[in-house]
């Protein structure tokens, strides 16, 4: 008896080889709202740093609730002040936006530099890997200098510029599309990655995939 090849479900892909133009649809919208993005880097860094804050108020009051659920726990005390300070985060987050999103994008280059140096470390000890280790090593280059040239452009704020709002404005205007980018760039490789997905499954379910139309 012939399967039909719509019956089909690959092991690999599932549905996908059936269903790929809906992937591709996502992959497209997201690759386009980040390239919008890119216009609006500062106003994706506020949204971002509050998306954060939101997050962890929500993560707060879950641990909150969930330390008292459990009676005679020793580590009541620890759960309960894990999720107070989440509370707080998220509060700070919302609340002072702009102040947060400073240090967060310190993390972000401090962070860069780390992941980078251990990157370039890991591909001297893989020496003779080919061109996967020299990608590892270029990669970590990349990153060490990204993290740099935040911690360049990121200067800690004179009383001055943070005395009133408008300078506090001027202030963010020289920093504050960093984490906006970020953002959308993340976007338009995730919504690339899905768009080259779906093509992927397009091409192979067009192929038949293996074993389709074989007799069972």
């Amino acid at each position: 008896m012939t399967v039909p090849t719509a019956s089909y479900r690959d092991p690999l892909y599932g549905d996908l080889t059936l269903n790929w133009k809906w992937m591709l649809g996502l992959g497209l919208l997201m690759a386009v709202l980040g390239i919008i993005g890119l216009g609006m880097t500062y106003a994706l860094t506020i949204v971002g740093v509050v998306w954060f804050g939101v997050l962890a108020l929500i993560g707060g009051v879950a641990q909150v609730f969930d330390a008292f659920k459990y009676k005679g726990w020793k580590s009541f005390g620890a759960h309960l002040l894990l999720g107070l300070l989440y509370l707080v985060a998220g509060v700070v987050l919302i609340v002072m936006p702009v102040q947060s999103a400073w240090w967060l994008t310190l993390m972000i280059g401090a962070t860069f530099i780390v992941t980078g140096v251990l990157r370039v470390l890991m591909a001297f000890q893989i020496r003779g890997g080919g061109a996967a280790v020299l990608w590892l090593g270029l990669t970590g280059a990349v990153s060490v200098v990204l993290g740099i040239l935040i911690f360049g452009i990121v200067d800690f704020p004179s009383a001055e510029q943070i005395a009133t709002p408008e300078a506090a404005a001027t202030w963010f205007q020289q920093w504050g599309w960093i984490i906006g980018l970020f953002i959308a760039i993340e976007f338009i490789a995730q919504g690339a990655a899905l768009a080259g997905l779906a093509l992927a499954a397009r091409k192979f379910g067009s192929m038949g995939g293996p074993g389709a139309g074989s007799a069972a």
